[in-house]
C-alpha cells in the first residue's frame, strides 16, 4: 500500500492544488475493506468549489456544486488520477497536505516517492 500527498500552484485557476494518490493490490483493496475502511478527509474552509462534475473535491447535487470534504481510502485508490482538491489560499492547502498525510499514516499507508 502506498500513497503521494502534493500540493501545487495553477496559476490558470488561481488556485492552490492538493493532489492525493492512493495506490492499493487487490489484495489490499480486499484487506482494507475487511478490517474497516477508513475515510479520509481534509478541511473545508477554504476550498474551491468547481463547476464541472470530475473528482476535483466537489460534486454534483441537486443541480449545485457542493464540497466533498471526506472519501474512503479505497474509494481514493480506485481513482485512476488521483483527487485534485483546490485551496484559495496556501496556508489551506498545506494544512490539507498534513492533515491527509497523517491519516494515510495512521490507516496503514507507506508515503512513496
Amino acid at each position: 500500500m502506498g500513497f503521494s500527498v502534493t500540493q501545487r500552484f495553477d496559476e490558470g485557476a488561481i488556485e492552490h492544488i492538493v493532489m492525493v494518490s492512493v495506490t492499493l493490490t487487490m489484495a489490499e483493496t480486499n484487506s482494507l475493506f475487511l478490517s474497516g475502511d477508513t475515510i479520509i478527509s481534509w478541511p473545508e474552509g477554504d476550498l474551491r468549489v468547481h463547476d464541472d462534475s470530475a473528482p476535483t473535491g466537489s460534486y454534483q447535487a441537486e443541480g449545485q456544486t457542493v464540497a466533498r470534504t471526506g472519501m474512503f481510502v479505497s474509494e481514493l485508490a480506485r481513482l485512476a488520477h488521483g483527487l485534485e482538491i483546490g485551496y484559495r489560499q496556501t496556508r489551506e492547502a498545506e494544512r490539507a497536505v498534513t492533515l491527509i498525510r497523517l491519516q494515510l499514516l495512521r490507516a496503514g499507508l507507506q508515503e512513496v516517492g
